[in-house]
């Protein structure tokens, strides 16, 4: 009986750490999706005298927040084909990063088990 348990804790604990680490990178896709997704929303809607790079990463880390992520793994890039986006029907290109490290690991120890991204391209101030 107590063989049936310890071999039991034995098999669960790891499985269960493999099962929380991958709910962890799935978490972490859905943050940079819907961060490079509200921040192609705000480039798309902003006016260009109303836009700035650091706004448009507190948009982006508010939606990383929200799926539990420091908004200091986030790198958020925004390129447009005119180099200002000031002008309507510009495309906007919206590049979001975020590294996802392993869960429950003390502070000192910086193990990153996956870097995601995502694109997204919108059509920046088109009717302003």
């Amino acid at each position: 009986m107590v063989e049936f348990i310890g071999l039991g804790l034995l098999l669960l604990v790891p499985v269960m750490y493999l099962v929380v680490t991958v709910a962890r990178v799935q978490a972490g896709s859905f943050a940079v999706v819907a961060a490079a997704d509200q921040a192609a929303q705000a480039v798309s809607v902003l006016e260009a005298k109303d836009l700035n790079r650091a706004g448009v990463h507190d948009v982006a880390a508010v939606a990383a927040q929200d799926h539990g992520f420091d908004p200091q793994d986030l790198v958020v890039t925004v390129s447009c084909s005119d180099g200002t986006c000031e002008t309507p029907g510009s495309v906007a290109r919206v590049h979001a990063t975020i590294t996802v490290e392993l869960p429950a690991m003390p502070g000192f120890v910086t193990a990153r088990i996956a870097t995601l991204s995502s694109d997204v391209t919108v059509i920046a101030g088109r009717y302003s």
